[in-house]
C-alpha cells in the first residue's frame, strides 16, 4: 500500500499528526509520510479518520 496525500484538500486538522507521529509528521517545514513508523494496520486506521480525505491509501501489487 501506498500512502498519499493532497495539500490542496488538506484542513489541517491534525489528526494524523497527533495519532501516528512516527508516520505523518512535519520536517523543515513539508508534511512527510514514513509507512516504516507504523503497522499497517494503524496507517489505515488514520487515513480512515482524516476529516478531509487528504490522505488517501493505494493498494499497491506486492509480490509473492
Amino acid at each position: 500500500m501506498k500512502v498519499t496525500y493532497d495539500a490542496n484538500t488538506c484542513i489541517h486538522a491534525g489528526n494524523c499528526v497527533n495519532s501516528l507521529p512516527a508516520v505523518f509528521k512535519v520536517v523543515d517545514g513539508k508534511f512527510m509520510i514514513d509507512q516504516a513508523g507504523a503497522s499497517d494496520a494503524e496507517i489505515r486506521q488514520t487515513v480512515a479518520d482524516c476529516p478531509s480525505g487528504a490522505l488517501q491509501v493505494i493498494e499497491t501489487d506486492t509480490p509473492g
